[in-house]
């Protein structure tokens, strides 16, 4: 019996000094939009798109190139002139050099060009509405594990207060038994319960320090930094329907992503038909080139340099590979409105359905709030009887255990009710504001 008692308050030791830093909601999404590894690659992937989006990757700049290049050759040569003679000549070198700097530029592409850049730019803006979503999911889930930990840091309350309760009972046991006003039984149930709640609280707190350290994985730290879960909740004034809805209707993620798809349809549309018109390329260029011959050519001596232009033009007139990609894509579009039109109905049953669980979430809190209030009182007045003997130990177990449910109950309708709230910032778009 001693060493099961120092056991135990060793762990209510340990429970009380092991999470002495505060942590609020606020710090932890700050944390996580800093190290989430989601949010790192999200953010990446929006960086990607805006390179891809700039000047240097549009297409309307020139290129420019520039080249050189040197040959020797040293051979024997036997030359044949047209006037019958001829001459061998061991060891005719011959050098060669070159130079030149050339530029082209795409006067005209059918606007090819022009549509790819636009698509670009969109294809940005859509990367920033997944970013935009990545982070909404994620503050989601973070309050979600954040009120895992508050939640499981008040039921590891309420079972540490359990537990002083179940020991003063014990106490009390054996005092009466020891008087004569009580019986063994009642000190042996007691004791059983007791224990019960103490395995209850050594498993809750095992719980707790697996959900702190999952928090902290989602947070992107070290999965070992300890904290205390801020338990305070503050909620928004209440929300209306219509509201949410005509909301909805023009900020949630997935209609704006849906919306984004169809636009990015219409410009691949655009680009494939654009390939059926001419295209328009100039180029200029200064080249220099010098050459030492052998005796045996015509000139022993070679050079030359200049600037040569030219201007070309090219028209693919028939492509079945294009007229393919243009029906392709006319029908990705018809797939994207249809998959619009999809986002539109289910976001209409998702506010439908996430509203009527935040009304019942409101209902609920005022109802574990009474009930809290009721059970509260109950055993108080439970206790006082029993310390008189008035009522029996069962009926004290019971006013306990009803306690203890209550205030679970309370805690959890709590942030039930803010998730439900948080569910409806989301769909509306207002979560991040």
């Amino acid at each position: 019996m001693l060493n099961f008692r120092l056991l135990l308050f060793c762990c209510l030791l340990v429970t009380k000094a092991m999470a002495q830093d505060v942590l609020t909601i606020d710090e932890a999404i700050a944390i996580a939009l800093e190290n989430n590894y989601d949010l790192r690659i999200a953010k990446n992937n929006t960086e990607i798109a805006d390179v891809q989006a700039s000047t240097l990757n549009s297409g309307y700049l020139p290129s420019l190139t520039a080249s050189g290049g040197v040959n020797y050759s040293d051979e024997n040569q036997s030359v044949l002139f047209l006037d019958g003679t001829s001459t061998e000549v061991e060891g005719a070198v011959t050098e060669s050099y070159n130079a030149s700097v050339t530029a082209e530029y795409l006067i005209f592409d059918g606007l090819v060009r022009k549509f790819t850049q636009e698509s670009n730019e969109e294809n940005l803006a859509l990367t920033e509405l997944q970013e935009r979503q990545q982070i909404e999911n994620s503050v989601i889930s973070i309050y979600e594990g954040f009120f895992n930990v508050a939640f499981q840091e008040q039921l590891v309350e309420n079972l540490r207060i359990n537990i002083e309760n179940s020991n003063d009972r014990l106490g009390r046991a054996q005092r009466k038994l020891k008087y004569g006003q009580g019986t063994k039984l009642d000190e042996l149930n007691a004791q059983v319960d007791l224990n019960n709640d103490s395995i209850s609280y050594i498993e809750a707190v095992r719980d707790l320090k697996n959900l702190r350290r999952s928090l902290n994985l989602l947070l992107g730290r070290d999965i070992s930094v300890e904290f205390e879960a801020d338990t305070t909740v503050v909620f928004k004034p209440q929300m209306e329907k219509q509201s949410i809805l005509e909301l909805s209707q023009s900020n949630n993620i997935q209609v704006l992503l849906a919306d984004q798809n169809i636009l990015l349809s219409d410009l691949d549309i655009k680009i494939n038909k654009a390939q059926f018109l001419p295209k328009i390329t100039g180029s200029g260029s200064y080249r220099w080139n010098e050459s030492q011959n052998p005796p045996t050519s015509f000139a022993l001596e070679n050079e030359s340099y200049g600037i040569n232009l030219g201007l070309n033009l090219s028209w693919n007139i028939f492509s079945g590979t294009n007229a393919t990609r243009v029906k392709t894509a006319k029908i990705t579009k018809m797939n994207r409105e249809i998959e619009l039109a999809r986002a539109k109905d289910e976001l209409l049953t998702d506010v439908l359905n996430a509203y009527e669980n935040y009304e019942i979430a409101q209902f609920t809190i005022q109802a574990e709030m009474a009930n809290l209030n009721t059970n509260k009182l109950n055993f108080d007045r439970t206790k006082s009887q029993y310390s008189l003997g008035q009522i029996t130990s069962v009926e004290f177990r019971q006013a306990q255990i009803n306690l203890v449910n209550a205030g679970n109950n309370y805690a959890r309708s709590k942030y039930d009710l803010k998730i439900a709230e948080l569910n409806l910032l989301q769909l509306c778009g207002k979560l991040l504001q």
